[in-house]
């Protein structure tokens, strides 16, 4: 870079259910972007998923740091301030409410987008940026689209022939219009089935249903956080993750992550209690199963088109790998999983984030297709 920062413009909170952990995650992102390099500035979206002003940032910083007590920093690692609250909040972009109406002259330099859920990880964001031709990270528009959709993504990755659990889907217009043969739909599944809304992570509004009578209430709950869910049989075995990052080509692969959580508990409070237990890294796995869950995971990466990051969720089943789902832009802190599993390689915090920035200036350096049509 020449000696020159680049100019990094993280954006965080948004619309969805999942808005206080995207904060944590875009907090986590600030922190861990090298000064030395970059000159990162945070943009905080209200839960009306617009941007807003540097002092309502301020506010928003000061709001998370009084309900939560969050572990940025992972051993030997020093934070760059005693008072972290202060030092996020000195890192307000002084524009931040005119990011997505800016005229693309404004120093916005590379956005970095750190939403969970809709409105931001769905590719909504990622299409916009592509549209102003701004150069992002993370996960690409393709990625994202089909990653945040359970049912996408299990329909995309069986036409790549890869495993998925057995699953069907329900939306509100079929729920309305034949709710008996949704509800057989779901029993031919056998018991038990998990129920997810669609395009919602962090285990929120999920739920194990084990007998018929509880299915049509599960259904309806998850509906009101989606209007598509999807309804899978659970598979036996313990779940592991896979992070994933780089180019479609050659992306780099971490350790493996190993659940702690067992199949009954599945839930936003056991994700994220004080109670809940760090995830296995690395997972008690053979190198021959080790080497089978990465290999799956490159192939759902590229079954995806994806780019940027994400982790690919997996059970390893009697016959191999099983796809659980896919996270376009995985919960990050000190001892979140996705970031457990790469500094056990080497790659710590600060690396990661620089390989993401990087990836994504080669993307956005890369000659765009210039073939024109005689049509009309």
């Amino acid at each position: 870079m020449n000696g020159i920062r680049q100019t990094i413009t993280v954006l965080f909170g948004g619309k969805s259910p999942e808005h206080w952990v995207s904060v944590k995650s875009g907090l986590f992102a600030l922190l861990h972007l090298d000064p030395s390099r970059y000159l990162a500035r945070g943009v905080y979206f209200d839960q009306q998923g617009k941007p807003t002003s540097a002092a309502v940032y301020r506010e928003a910083i000061a709001t998370f740091f009084a309900r939560n007590e969050v572990t940025f920093f992972g051993p030997g690692e020093t934070p760059p301030s005693d008072d972290l609250c202060a030092w996020l909040q000195e890192r307000a972009h002084p524009s931040g409410e005119t990011c997505l109406h800016d005229d693309g002259q404004g120093d916005w330099g590379l956005f970095l987008p750190v939403f969970h859920g809709q409105g931001g990880e769905d590719g909504s964001i990622q299409g916009f940026l592509e549209f102003m031709r701004l150069p992002y990270g993370g996960c690409n528009l393709e990625g994202s689209a089909l990653g945040i959709d359970k049912i996408l993504t299990k329909q995309f990755c069986e036409a790549s022939g890869l495993t998925v659990a057995p699953w069907t889907g329900v939306t509100t217009i079929t729920w309305t219009r034949e709710k008996q043969a949704c509800l057989e739909r779901c029993r031919s599944l056998g018991f038990p089935l998990f129920i997810k809304p669609a395009r919602l992570g962090s285990s929120i509004g999920l739920h194990r249903v084990v007998r018929f009578e509880d299915l049509a209430p599960a259904i309806e709950e998850a509906l009101k956080w989606d209007s598509r869910i999807l309804v899978e049989a659970q598979v036996q075995g313990i779940e592991y993750g896979i992070g994933v990052a780089g180019n479609l080509a050659q992306p780099r692969i971490s350790a493996i992550a190993e659940s702690t959580l067992r199949a009954d508990s599945f839930d936003y409070d056991a994700k994220y209690s004080a109670d809940a237990l760090d995830d296995i890294v690395p997972a008690r796995l053979s190198e021959t199963d080790t080497v089978k869950l990465q290999d799956f995971a490159l192939k759902v990466w590229r079954a995806l088109d994806m780019r940027g990051i994400a982790r690919i969720d997996c059970f390893l089943g009697p016959q191999g790998p099983v796809l659980n789902e896919v996270n376009t832009m995985p919960g990050l802190s000190a001892w979140a999983p996705f970031v457990m599993a790469w500094r056990h390689i080497g790659v710590r915090a600060p690396d990661l984030m620089d390989l993401v920035v990087r990836e994504a200036l080669e993307r956005y350096q890369a000659p765009i297709a210039k073939g024109t049509s005689n049509l009309l």
